[in-house]
């Protein structure tokens, strides 16, 4: 088993995919162009990686996009080559989600400019390679700082301000 798992992987890892002459990876939305029209998407670690592929796509969907991370110079970077790519509003701010003033002035920022975002993407990660016997204890706060604290800071800042709105993504 662990020999067929392993030329399996080889294969695979090599980009020898037999499996991609019949089903090819597809590039184009699913979604019907316009289907975020009228929305706004709120994208936390939207500079690059998945952030930065979602942030796209709900672009291109017609959604204005507002994309948050800690590195402005890459925040400012994409915001443009997203806007200039689609058209379409894309803002970029700087900040730390596991700061609950932070994500407050953030997302007021935002609903001034853009709207108040009701496609909320809780992508920020805090990632570091390490081998378990040697993660700190400080090392684990500060992930589970970013993606579990900064999760709820977004999605309960977010939430009150559509709850008090009576709004919703169908709304």
């Amino acid at each position: 088993l662990f020999f067929a798992c392993s030329q399996f992987l080889k294969l695979n890892m090599s980009g020898n995919r037999p499996q991609a002459k019949y089903f090819p990876v597809i590039k184009s939305p699913m979604l019907p162009p316009g289907t975020f029209k009228g929305r706004t998407a709120f994208i936390t670690g939207g500079g690059t990686g998945l952030g930065k592929g979602m942030a796209l796509m709900l672009s291109q969907l017609g959604a204005a996009v507002a994309i948050v991370g800690r590195r402005h110079a890459v925040i400012e970077e994409t915001a443009k080559e997203l806007q200039g790519k689609t058209g379409n509003r894309v803002v970029g701010l700087s900040v730390d989600v596991r700061s609950p003033e932070a994500v407050k002035q953030a997302v007021d920022q935002v609903e001034q400019e853009i709207g108040l975002p009701s496609l909320i993407v809780n992508n920020a990660a805090g990632n570091f390679i390490s081998p378990a016997e040697r993660l700190t204890p400080n090392g684990w706060n500060s992930i589970i700082n970013i993606v579990l604290n900064g999760t709820a800071n977004v999605t309960l800042e977010l939430g009150k301000r559509l709850i008090a709105k009576q709004q919703g993504f169908f709304s």
